[in-house]
């Protein structure tokens, strides 16, 4: 969908948004790569306790969690805890750049119905140490706010109260950990949305990608906030079935918990994909009618 035909309300922009991907492919492509990636990871994982990947894996299995869990069907259950190690340098060293490549794409389609991955990928090596430091100061942000999230949890443990307000926000708090770390992750997101596009379509370094990500939020943070924390709702049943998984697992196959981090790998391509059109639209439609 053109630019131009884009609205800025938070319904029809992320429904355009979907449109614009699904009408310009490309646009996925840098969203793919990085799926790839991550089931590529995944399947190094999977394979860990096997010779060759064993003498690197075991030790650090045996080390942090213990003998038990080097071995089947155990090793199942710190396989989550491993991947979800990578995936913060996955983050900060690929998944940003992949980000800023289809950031680029979008701009270029929205500019003159062009793109190229090849010159969007030249473009962001060019920008690669401030996207870096952008992910950086990111996901550094992202995990002062948990911590945050963790001292208010401790705080709570310490409620004596077995009903009444106190004890039911006790029991959401305790309970409610994953969703917290969901609306977090959106939370910071929105705090550094034009990051990217700043630095990708403005050509800018990161202090004054900062400062004009800053400018461009002013009065619309709200509203940027909504635009990522739609999409990222559709992560809930992903965030159940996670939740739920080790009963599934004692019924069926400790495998299963694989295959419920291949769905959260896949559910989280387009909902990137989703969000990060709808920003990168929402930034150009921002300089073309401030």
């Amino acid at each position: 969908m053109p630019l131009k035909r884009v609205p800025r309300q938070l319904i029809p922009l992320l429904m355009g948004s979907v449109d614009t991907y699904i009408a310009n492919p490309a646009i996925l492509v840098p969203f793919i790569t990085l799926a790839f990636i991550q089931l590529l990871v995944l399947e190094v994982l999977y394979f860990s306790p096997q010779y060759p990947l064993s003498v690197f894996f075991n030790p650090i299995v045996h080390t942090l969690w213990g003998e038990e869990y080097v071995h089947y069907p155990n090793n199942f259950l710190v396989l989550p805890k491993l991947f979800q190690s990578v995936q913060v340098f996955i983050y900060v060293f690929v998944s940003s750049y992949l980000i800023s490549i289809a950031v680029e794409i979008i701009a270029a389609i929205n500019k003159d119905g062009k793109c190229s991955f090849a010159a969007a990928s030249r473009d962001a090596v060019h920008q690669y140490v401030h996207i870096f430091v952008a992910a950086l100061i990111a996901f550094c942000t992202f995990l002062g706010l948990f911590k945050l999230y963790n001292l208010l949890m401790l705080k709570v443990l310490n409620f004596s109260a077995v009903d009444g307000a106190y004890f039911a926000a006790k029991s959401i708090i305790l309970q409610g950990t994953p969703i917290a770390i969901l609306i977090i992750g959106a939370f910071t997101t929105a705090l550094y949305a034009f990051v990217f596009p700043v630095i990708m379509i403005g050509k800018k370094r990161i202090i004054t990608a900062l400062i004009q990500n800053f400018r461009h939020l002013w009065g619309s943070f709200w509203h940027v906030f909504l635009i990522i924390l739609v999409p990222t709702l559709f992560y809930l049943p992903v965030l159940i079935l996670r939740h739920n998984i080790s009963g599934i697992a004692s019924v069926t196959v400790p495998e299963v918990r694989v295959v419920a981090l291949v769905i959260g790998i896949i559910v989280t391509m387009f909902i990137d994909a989703t969000i990060y059109t709808a920003i990168t639209t929402f930034y150009l439609l921002k300089k073309e009618h401030p």
